[in-house]
């Protein structure tokens, strides 16, 4: 009887382990007014994200402004949308209808593997202002 229990336990802990998704956590960013809350959020492999009150808002993450062999998405406009992310690094993404007004966000996941890569880029304006923030975070970390 104990070896069944033990075995029975034994393949309860690889299912647990096996299925990540128990431990993923979700967060919520909300769009303000021309920002987003948080601006910045580090998260964990696995978690997912998701943008609320998008009324008049959309996300875009940027070109080079994501890790490497990352696929840059946008949703549409006025859609609250949710994402999950798995591969580490800083996304940085905005809102285009509003990014001159500095209306953006980075989501740090696990470490910030590719912050060479953003510092090397030379953005300006509203979108510089994000990317700033977000190096002062993954500096930070």
């Amino acid at each position: 009887m104990k070896k069944i229990t033990n075995m029975i336990f034994a393949l309860f802990l690889v299912a647990l382990l096996a299925s990540g998704s128990v431990f993923a956590a979700s967060y919520t960013v909300t769009a303000q007014a021309l920002a987003f809350s948080p601006m910045i959020i580090k998260i964990a492999p696995g978690d997912t994200v998701y943008w609320d009150n998008m009324a008049t808002h959309n996300v875009r993450m940027m070109e080079g402004l994501i890790p490497e062999g990352t696929e840059a998405f946008a949703s549409a406009m006025s859609e609250n949308i949710n994402r999950k992310f798995d591969t580490e690094g800083i996304y940085i993404y905005q809102c285009d209808p509003h990014i001159g007004a500095g209306m953006g966000g980075a989501i740090i996941v696990g470490e910030p593997v590719n912050l060479d890569a953003i510092k090397a880029q030379d953005v300006k304006g509203g979108l510089g202002r994000v990317v700033d923030k977000a190096i002062e975070a993954a500096e930070g970390m």
